[in-house]
């Protein structure tokens, strides 16, 4: 069996006196022909179907002149029934003359219609607001229910008292939160007012089923949000509702169906994911995709978000999203890796041309990194170009760039990389490694970044473990004095809070400089005077201990930090081990690491 509904048409209506009459006839005409085409059983005119109680006669002769093409000769059954801008009566009175060509007429909930042949179909029982009818051999069961007034509604279907009822009207003013507006007349309420009062009709019903148009049409955001509001708590409460709507964003989080409709049939039935990421039947519609689906594709083409996440159904699960994305991960914008993810390590080092403390530093925290994840394959690359030079030139070595890492892990097949840096602080080194990395986006599937050595307050005290448990042996009489390299990028900064960290924690004898940048040798004398210690442990604050740490810390060059101190008065004791020596360092690497890896 196949049913046509239609309501609301206000045939006569006047806008700031203009008849729309003629748009009226060609809708009609327009509606005739999808109904012929479609060949319906049943066409149920819900309503409304002139826009006032006394219609002209041009309006009545375009109602029933349809009616008649519409009934094809009583072959379809027209149920016609009455809206509170209909006059109840008069839309009645032809109902005799309309019997024979299929056509029923009710005008109010307690309408009894006469049982018999109704053009070639057949009505064999009825009563007040119902009807039962054979339909080409089918049997239907209709409910009318016009003009629904809520005290008439009552009368008919629920049998119940009037104390009943009140009851139950009070419960549904609770419900609806309608309690301010409840004896208000309606022309006084504002369009989402009257609309709250139009749900709160037909929830005393109970209904098991409740069929919206546009619920929330021109009404402010406000008071779009008190309906929806109320649409949720029905369907929470087992309500099955059926939304006829052209708002996409609300339709893709609120529907557990879309059935999307074009020039009068449907287009695509799916779940919102479905018919809304369908960029094609979209267009088609003329509808833009909702709004939180287009922010999940940007942040996907951007690196930021995994293609291969359920779309996000609200801004709520797409936020959750992005709390638990680990913003070192940049994905690849348009490549869909179609083959076995294969995840490889690249340690960036800043290098030294000193094979010596190499061996025992940078080699000692790459085979560290490789003990950590034994299958992920291990690449190297340095940062300073004049270093890599020097070594390729006297050792015959070509060591690689970052560039040159990237473009030999493609070779590979690799299709995940995790970037560790062996870098002290997030400064130039590893912003430049970043970026030269970060050429490759498109061709990896993911590529993650870990922090440097001093990243976080916690990095800051698993340092001072580190350090303090190898000097572990440094007695009050004497301090340590720490040399790091400084840069004029901001993250200098580190090393002054972590100079102060030291003194927090209880080290007043341990301090930390740099050699091109604050603090200072000259703040480091100060300090160290002020503190008035027997004897000062030199000790390089570098990965490796290379050319600062032989050169500018424990050389005998006048300038050197040893002979600027011995200058001073102290007894100086260098000690030639980077931080790469040190197990907690290396440790912490490792931890880094393990971050970014998913």
């Amino acid at each position: 069996m196949k049913l046509i509904h239609t309501a609301d048409w206000h045939l006569g209506k006047n806008i700031e006196g203009h008849s729309r009459l003629e748009e009226q006839r060609l809708f009609l005409k327009d509606f005739i022909n999808i109904c012929e085409e479609e060949q319906a059983d049943i066409i149920i005119i819900a309503g409304d179907i002139y826009d006032n109680y006394n219609p002209s006669a041009m309006a009545e002769q375009l109602f029933y002149d349809t009616l008649k093409q519409l009934s094809r000769n009583g072959d379809c059954m027209t149920v016609v029934i009455a809206g509170n801008h209909d006059n109840p009566e008069r839309l009645v009175a032809s109902g005799p003359l309309a019997r024979d060509h299929g056509i029923v007429m009710a005008g109010t909930p307690n309408s009894v219609i006469t049982p018999g042949m109704y053009g070639k179909n057949e009505i064999t029982e009825s009563a007040a607001g119902y009807i039962h009818a054979i339909i080409h051999g089918e049997e239907a069961d209709i409910l009318l229910v016009p003009f629904p007034s809520e005290k008439r509604l009552n009368e008919v279907y629920l049998d119940e008292t009037e104390e009943e009822t009140k009851k139950e009207v009070e419960e549904v003013i609770d419900y609806l939160e309608i309690t301010p507006f409840r004896h208000k007349p309606t022309h006084a309420l504002s369009g989402g007012q009257k609309k709250q009062v139009s749900i709160a009709d037909i929830l005393v019903m109970k209904p098991e089923i409740i069929i919206l148009d546009e619920p929330a049409a021109a009404l402010d955001p406000k008071h779009t949000t008190m309906v929806n509001h109320i649409v949720d708590q029905m369907t929470q409460n087992g309500i099955t509702v059926l939304m006829a709507t052209h708002d996409v964003n609300y339709a893709y989080e609120w529907a557990d169906e879309i059935l999307l409709f074009h020039e009068g049939k449907v287009l695509m039935h799916g779940t919102p994911a479905q018919v809304f990421s369908n960029r094609g039947v979209l267009k088609q519609t003329n509808l833009e995709p909702p709004a939180v689906l287009e922010l999940f594709e940007s942040l996907c083409r951007k690196g930021i978000l995994k293609s291969s996440l359920p779309l996000p159904k609200n801004l709520n699960a797409l936020e959750k999203y992005i709390s638990d994305v680990k913003i070192n991960t940049h994905y690849g914008g348009t490549k869909t890796v179609s083959k076995e993810t294969k995840k490889a390590i690249l340690a960036v080092s800043f290098g030294t041309s000193h094979n010596d403390t190499r061996k025992i530093t940078i080699d000692a925290i790459e085979q560290d990194m490789q003990a950590a994840f034994p299958d992920y394959a291990l690449y190297r690359a340095w940062t300073s170009k004049m270093i890599i030079k020097k070594v390729n030139a006297r050792d015959g070595v070509h060591i690689c760039n970052v560039k040159e890492a990237m473009e030999k892990m493609l070779q590979d097949g690799i299709t995940d990389v995790l970037v560790q840096p062996t870098h002290v602080i997030n400064g130039i080194e590893n912003d430049l490694m970043k970026e030269d990395a970060l050429a490759f986006q498109e061709q990896f599937h993911s590529i993650s970044f870990g922090d440097p050595l001093l990243t976080s307050e916690q990095d800051n005290l698993a340092v001072i473990d580190a350090i303090t448990s190898e000097f572990k042996t440094l007695t009050k009489d004497e301090v340590l004095v720490l040399m790091g390299h400084g840069t004029t990028h901001y993250a200098n900064a580190i090393y002054a809070a972590l100079d102060y960290t030291f003194k927090d924690k209880g080290y007043s004898n341990i301090f930390l400089g740099t050699v091109e940048a604050y603090p200072t040798m000259e703040s480091l004398l100060k300090m160290v005077h002020a503190y008035q210690p027997k004897k000062v442990v030199l000790a390089p604050f570098m990965i490796v201990a290379g050319d600062h740490a032989k050169n500018d810390m424990a050389s005998d060059e006048p300038d050197s930090w040893y002979s600027q101190f011995k200058a001073a008065g102290y007894d100086v004791e260098p000690v030639l081990k980077g931080l790469g020596e040190y197990t907690g360092i290396r440790k912490l690497f490792i931890e880094h690491l393990k971050t970014i890896d998913c």
